[in-house]
């Protein structure tokens, strides 16, 4: 197609999906989402996609100081805009994720169509399928599917649509909502089966973005949100699968432009709010106590601030109800901000994004309200690729500001505008920690632990007393462990203790489990970090021992495979040695392998018997046995074959088994009929399975050698009769 073409395929595509977008009319203020469409001025997107990807351009080159980013966008609407946009100011060592929409009549069905348009901007433009979490959520109500199977199908509706994640294409959460954040019920375990399935499936493992629900930056007291994702953090189990699934784990974090463009305030203080603000989350988990490494290290590599360049909206992505001019100054500031706090965290690299959903809500033209928007987009793609050099050294991603000195961007005053001061409590743990004051124990299945001890301390380790009486209870991650305050129990799943008001620790609790394994001890007390402890427990001494299978037969001279399993008085696997021997010896031999496992090789005798495994434990012996059969193979005679004499020819006669291995000492019937009177003899074959016999053949005459019969012990003919003609 040439290039005219493309652009008028392109156009009619954009324009067609983008008449839903206006359809409210010109000058009419919006009142709802809109339509989302690719690009909000269909043509001039058209011909700068076409320009960007048909036009030959040198590979742009990244200087030794470039600052790489992997940055992640979520596009409401508007998306092929955001990407062209993007693409026309890149930074050579960024790379860009975009985010597109779902179908709006079936949010569970990936777009069709668009992925590839925004791979086309080059190798560091990738799309990113949006996974509806509420949408999918009701398809795992209404199908009585799985949570893993929803991630699955979710994967193969991706691939059907056109990602690609083989070329940098995956999927997009949206969104892990405060439910999880709290722990509500099972809200923590379907997203992780949600996420394992987003990653498995495809045929192909990818790990993607979550984009994570957050708090208004205006909020004035954040002390129970933070008390919520500092207990959060501790769920160890729930960090490390993320650490597995997910690449990018991005906060939605909506600032208000009312909360930076505070008058008076200098560049450096609205930074240092702004960051306050957009990392709240990664400031948190470094000022965390040991007990949540897990989730610190896991955000130290993935946290991606998803950032608010979302415009004009007065709720659900902040208070961005100002003139486009301010608008791009708080989206330059923004990086500016983001870019600095990478830096001066010595991170290799910068993770951010930004949220990306124009709305019309002041009623201008749809026009011009395009237009105005389109500016947006520039600045925020001109400061992402000018931040990545560091101008000034002590002053990184400052260019997203302008010159150096001139802070051409990033200015601009409310009147009411006002910093938030709360989150600045980020800096520091706020919670008294739950800890366990006893080391990490491994135990024997079904034997108590020594004596552990609780200890309640602040985030500097000394002693936090509590004022009232502190509830605490402890739960395992095993269903069959068990706690008691004393040795001989009773014994319980969960253990409800208090610690006095006035003290500040629990003693003499003790854990019993049956089953063999690493579990992790939680203890849990409302206001505080809970506090988590692995305990190992190993099997007990072999107790019993099975055979696999338990009877079986095999065919003379075949071979069988069993296994030994030892396990304790509660059923835990046992490694131990195995002895095995076959009973009547007879029977056949049997050669021991790896893992418990022996191969038994039958021999000729047509009986049953036992293969014999045998564990010993404290000098006693526990044996276990399986039954097997030696039944008849098949006895097959091979072609017959000659070899010429002065007076006929000695005739060579094969016996093999089914396996073409020769079989010695079978009895083979032979008759001859020719020249000569009729014969008929027994030949029996030797180790080789070969016999021989001379046959006599008058001169000018012929001879027919045949085996008309075949049997050996542990063997069944197969009937099969070979004959040889013989001349002389």
């Amino acid at each position: 197609m040439s290039r005219l073409g493309l652009v008028g395929a392109l156009v009619a595509s954009l324009s067609l999906a983008g008449l839903a977008g206006a359809a409210g009319g010109e000058g009419a203020p919006t009142t709802r989402a809109p339509t989302p469409v690719p690009s909000l001025e269909p043509q001039a997107t058209a011909a700068l996609w076409s320009r960007l990807t048909t036009t030959p351009r040198p590979p742009a080159r990244a200087g030794a100081e470039c600052r790489p980013l992997r940055a992640a966008f979520y596009a409401a609407t508007d998306w092929l805009r955001l990407a062209t946009k993007l693409a026309a100011s890149a930074s050579p060592c960024a790379d860009y994720y975009v985010s597109i929409p779902p179908l709006v009549a079936d949010k569970t069905q990936p777009r069709p169509d668009q992925a590839w348009r925004i791979r086309a901007l080059g190798p560091r433009f990738h799309a990113l399928a949006e996974i509806h979490y509420a949408t999918w959520s009701r398809w795992v109500t209404s199908t009585g599917n799985g949570w893993y199977e929803a991630g699955v199908t979710a994967r193969q509706r991706m691939v059907a649509a056109g990602y690609d994640v083989a070329r940098g294409d995956s999927w997009a959460l949206n969104e892990a909502g405060s439910a999880v954040r709290r722990g509500d019920g099972a809200a923590r375990a379907n997203l992780r089966e949600l996420l394992r399935g987003l990653y498995e499936g495809g045929g192909r493992p990818a790990r993607g973005v979550v984009f994570v629900i957050g708090l208004g930056q205006r909020t004035a007291d954040v002390s129970l949100y933070q008390t919520t994702l500092q207990t959060w953090l501790t769920d160890s189990a729930f960090w490390t699968d993320m650490a597995a699934y997910v690449s990018d784990w991005s906060q939605e974090v909506y600032g208000d432009v009312r909360s930076w463009a505070v008058p008076g305030a200098t560049v450096d203080v609205r930074r240092e709010y702004l960051n306050d603000f957009l990392q709240h989350v990664n400031v948190l988990a470094g000022a965390g106590p040991p007990e949540i490494e897990p989730a610190r290290a896991y955000l130290r590599e993935t946290y991606s601030p998803l950032a608010n360049a979302a415009w004009e909206r007065d709720s659900g992505y902040g208070w961005t109800m100002v003139a486009v001019e301010q608008m791009a100054a708080y989206v330059s500031a923004q990086v500016h901000a983001l870019r600095h706090a990478g830096a001066t965290a010595a991170q290799a690299s910068d993770r951010f994004g930004f949220a990306w959903a124009p709305r019309n809500a002041s009623g201008v033209p749809q026009a011009e309200f395009a237009a105005r928007s389109g500016t947006l987009l520039d600045r925020l793609g001109a400061a992402i690729r000018d931040s990545a050099d560091p101008v000034v050294p002590e002053d990184p991603g400052s260019a997203a500001c302008g010159p150096p000195g001139q802070n051409v961007w990033c200015v601009g005053d409310l009147a009411d505008a006002r910093p938030a001061e709360a989150w600045r409590s980020f800096r520091a743990w706020s919670q008294p920690l739950l800890t366990f004051a006893t080391p990490p124990q491994t135990l024997v299945a079904g034997t108590p632990s020594a004596p552990m001890s609780l200890a309640l301390v602040s985030s500097t380790g000394a002693p936090a007393p509590p004022r009232v009486p502190l509830p605490v209870t402890l739960t395992s991650s095993s269903a069959t462990g068990t706690f008691a305050t004393v040795p001989e129990g009773p014994w319980s799943p969960t253990l409800a203790l208090t610690i006095a008001a006035g003290t500040s620790s629990l003693d003499s609790v003790y854990y019993l489990d049956p089953a063999a394994g690493s579990h992790v001890l939680t203890a849990a007390a409302p206001g505080v970090t809970s506090a988590t402890q692995s305990v190992t427990v190993v099997p007990g001494p072999a107790a019993r021992v099975a055979v696999a299978p338990a009877a079986g037969s095999v065919r003379a001279r075949g071979s069988r495979r069993f296994a030994a399993s030892a396990t304790d008085a509660f059923g835990n696997a046992v490694q131990a040695a195995v002895a095995w021997r076959v009973a009547p010896s007879s029977l056949g031999t049997i050669e021991p392998g790896t893992a418990g496992a022996a191969t038994f090789t039958a021999g000729r005798v047509l009986r049953s018997g036992r293969v014999v495994a045998v564990v010993s434990v404290d000098g006693a012996q526990r044996p276990a046995a399986a039954t097997v059969t030696v039944t008849a193979a098949t006895l097959r005679v091979a072609p017959l074959a000659a070899r010429a004499t002065r007076r006929g020819a000695v005739v060579s006669v094969t016996a093999l088994d089914g396996a073409r291995r020769p079989v010695s000492a079978a009895l083979l019937r032979v008759t001859t009929r020719g020249s000569g009177r009729p014969s008929s003899v027994r030949v029996t074959t030797g180790p080789a399975g070969r016999a021989s016999l001379r046959v006599v053949v008058a001169p000018g005459t012929c001879a027919v050698t045949t085996v008309v019969g075949a049997s050996a012990a542990g063997f069944r003919w197969d009937g099969r009769a070979r004959r040889l003609r013989v001349c002389r």
